[in-house]
């Protein structure tokens, strides 16, 4: 069980009348009182919400003028109460903790799954070495697992220095598509790159296959 004790901010501001601040400057002094500092919401079971209340009066002798009302969390919203208050007048502040925004942990879980899938993990293309300026080809192979017939409609990569290549563009259920991917390094350090084998199914329109290597400068 925890105690929870939320505070509030009153900003005032004194408002006097232009007449009588200026004849009789010190005698305007409005003056806020509440009827309770602390109030104890008692146990709290998460998720509760629990409303109270706090008086307010102003027990100077003019016109009290309320800036604003904050509170020191989000859990906790307050109705405010009216701008002005008159000498002797006085209103409420409604107030409403919600303890169901308190910090909690919320995990994912997702299955991830593939229509057109990678053939010995050919969505990771690791070139090794490769010197700068030299051309490389790697082949890779997917596998349509979709149950429908599957047309590749193009390619995006993330760099002009990589090229996709397609024996075929239309795979049928079951059967397998080989396309080569052409690489040229433009500088020494590593490279990963990823590129989307755009394709037209609704389910899974891009795939993607992720490009590594490390350029080195030629011998």
């Amino acid at each position: 069980m925890r105690e929870v004790l939320k505070t509030l901010q009153f900003r005032l501001a004194f408002l006097c009348i232009a007449i009588v601040a200026t004849s009789a400057a010190g005698l305007c002094q409005p003056r806020i009182s509440v009827d309770k500092t602390k109030i104890d919401l008692g146990v709290i079971y998460n998720g509760e919400t629990k409303k109270a209340r706090i008086v307010i009066r102003n027990i100077g002798n003019d016109s009290l003028k309320i800036v604003g009302v904050t509170t020191s969390c989000g859990c906790t919203t307050v109705k405010r109460p009216k701008d002005y208050l008159r000498r002797g007048e006085q209103d409420i502040v409604e107030i409403e903790f919600n303890s169901i925004s308190q910090t909690t942990e919320v995990t994912l879980v997702g299955e991830v799954t593939e229509e057109l899938e990678p053939v010995r993990n050919a969505s990771v293309i690791w070139l090794g070495a490769v010197p700068i300026g030299k051309e490389v080809t790697q082949s890779v192979t997917f596998k349509n697992v979709s149950g429908k017939v599957m047309t590749l409609t193009g390619y995006k990569s993330s760099s002009p220095d990589i090229s996709v290549m397609f024996d075929q563009r239309t795979v049928l259920p079951a059967d397998t598509i080989r396309m080569s991917f052409k690489v040229t390094p433009r500088k020494s350090d590593y490279v990963s790159e990823q590129v989307f084998l755009e394709t037209d199914s609704k389910k899974q329109s891009q795939v993607p296959v992720r490009v590594t290597l490390i350029g080195v400068k030629p011998n």
